[in-house]
């Protein structure tokens, strides 16, 4: 693990296909060139040589629908984002965000 853990979170990216994957201890780097960045915060040794490198993972914007970040891994509904629209009043009761 890296020394900033504070920057660090449960990612659930949504897919355009409806389908949603989870970074469990990651963090967003950015926006470049049509794709998002994604970098897993704990160290691992990918090359078999005792160097342990975070994972970084290249998401093709076009196909990202939404990124939250979870409260919990297996529940999809307690997003921090879910909580933060539905505290705002910003959310609709089908899950939909109210746009004024």
């Amino acid at each position: 693990m890296t020394s900033e853990t504070n920057a660090f979170s449960t990612l659930s990216v949504r897919r355009t296909d409806g389908t949603r994957e989870l970074h469990p201890y990651a963090r967003i780097l950015g926006l470049r060139d049509g794709f998002l960045f994604l970098e897993d915060g704990v160290l691992t040794d990918r090359s078999g040589h005792g160097i342990r490198t975070a994972q970084v993972h290249a998401i093709l914007i076009a196909e990202v629908a939404a990124v939250d970040v979870e409260t919990h891994v297996d529940d999809d509904e307690n997003s921090e984002t879910t909580i933060g629209l539905e505290s705002a009043g910003m959310l609709n009761f089908d899950g939909s965000v109210y746009v004024r």
